[in-house]
């Protein structure tokens, strides 16, 4: 078992029926899981040169922002929920899944030409992450790329971004996601859809499709521009 399948609590139905909760309150309780967190997304951001600020969102992106911009000798811009701040320099509304949310950040907390980094413990449909990277924009800056602890693959939230993005922990699955699996037919195969709880099906490069068992699955592979394999740890 790995840090984060040890640390990270997953609670099934809450906060409604349905939804899987990842709960990364025993990540944070224990000393030197949350040390390792902080040195893994540390190792993800760009050389010292090539960036200069992290804006986080209200509350949980706070917690992990706040070290990284610290060790990195960085300034940290926090995008909190509307009414929070004395002196507004910018605000965005995006819509969630019943009604909108407000972002607001500081009034001169990101100068023009900016180089920042868009964080947050956790992007799922991508709707708060996305505002940040317009809240960067409206204040001159340049946002470079999104910076998560989790993703929820399924909810693709990645592609309204439009900057690199990478998480350290994901869980699910993108439609055509290529996949090292456990089959006769082959060793690679792209996702293809959701059959149940259990079981998914995929495809195989001659077109050919099977349906297979969730544990089949050894890993997601990124495929990078130079043609490197990179392997990404599947989780359920």
């Amino acid at each position: 078992m790995d840090l984060y399948e040890k640390f990270i609590r997953t609670v099934n139905d809450f906060p409604i029926p349905g939804i899987k909760f990842r709960d990364i309150t025993p990540l944070l309780s224990d000393g030197d899981a949350f040390h390792q967190v902080i040195m893994d997304l540390n190792k993800e951001l760009p050389s010292y040169d090539n960036w200069d600020k992290i804006i986080a969102a209200e509350s949980r992106g706070f917690i992990f922002a706040a070290p990284l911009a610290s060790i990195n000798s960085k300034g940290l811009v926090l995008a909190r929920k509307a009414g929070k701040l004395p002196l507004v320099g910018y605000r965005e509304t995006y819509k969630l899944e019943y009604g909108e949310a407000t972002i607001e950040i500081p009034k001169d907390s990101i100068k023009p030409g900016d180089r920042v980094i868009i964080m947050d413990d956790l992007i799922a449909t991508g709707g708060s992450a996305k505002a940040m990277v317009d809240l960067v924009r409206q204040a001159g800056g340049v946002p470079i790329m999104g910076l998560f602890l989790i993703e929820l693959r399924s909810l693709s939230g990645y592609k309204k971004l439009g900057i690199p993005v990478i998480s350290i922990v994901n869980y699910g699955l993108h439609v055509n996601d290529l996949l090292q699996v456990e089959s006769k037919k082959g060793s690679m195969a792209k996702f293809k859809s959701k059959i149940n709880e259990n079981d998914v099906e995929v495809e195989f490069q001659d077109g050919s499709t099977e349906i297979i068992h969730k544990n089949k699955i050894i890993s997601i592979v990124q495929v990078e521009k130079n043609g490197r394999l990179t392997y990404i740890k599947y989780r359920d």
